[in-house]
């Protein structure tokens, strides 16, 4: 099953990117922005931005509180 990339969490709808639901998948499975960087070929500063953009788009402030709301969301399964 394909994740839902625009689910409508209240009055909420939010779309992330394919590489933006990516790493927070990797956040929600306990890695670190290195070690999601070293996972994708990416630099941790990268990663470090498109999790800011996850957060902008979640309203939330933390990593942590994006995960939550996109299992919550059903966007992500935690595993």
């Amino acid at each position: 099953m394909a994740p839902n990339l625009q689910p409508n969490v209240g009055s909420r709808v939010f779309a992330l990117s394919p590489r933006e639901l990516e790493c927070l998948l990797w956040v929600s499975r306990g890695k670190s922005s290195g070690d999601i960087g070293a996972i994708l070929g990416l630099s941790p500063r990268t990663v470090d931005s498109y999790l800011e953009k996850v957060c902008s788009k979640l309203r939330v402030r933390t990593r942590i509180e994006a995960v939550a709301v996109a299992v919550g969301a059903g966007v992500i399964e935690p595993e």
